[in-house]
């Protein structure tokens, strides 16, 4: 678990890693290297929650 507590993002849904991103972003003013990657991370976990999510509603 990650301090936006979302790990691997397997077992998470897209609504829950959006609000995992959002509450990395809040009131931030500086992006350190560290926090610009575990936004990329973020992205790609919710990413990977939409394409689940779509598949199991197709």
């Amino acid at each position: 678990m990650t301090t936006t507590g979302v790990c691997c993002g397997r077992c998470v849904t897209a609504a829950e890693a959006n609000a995992a991103i959002r509450r990395h972003v809040a009131g931030r003013v500086v992006w350190p290297p560290e926090a610009l990657a575990e936004l990329d991370r973020l992205r790609a976990v919710w990413r990977e929650a939409v394409r689940r999510e779509l598949a199991a509603a197709a």
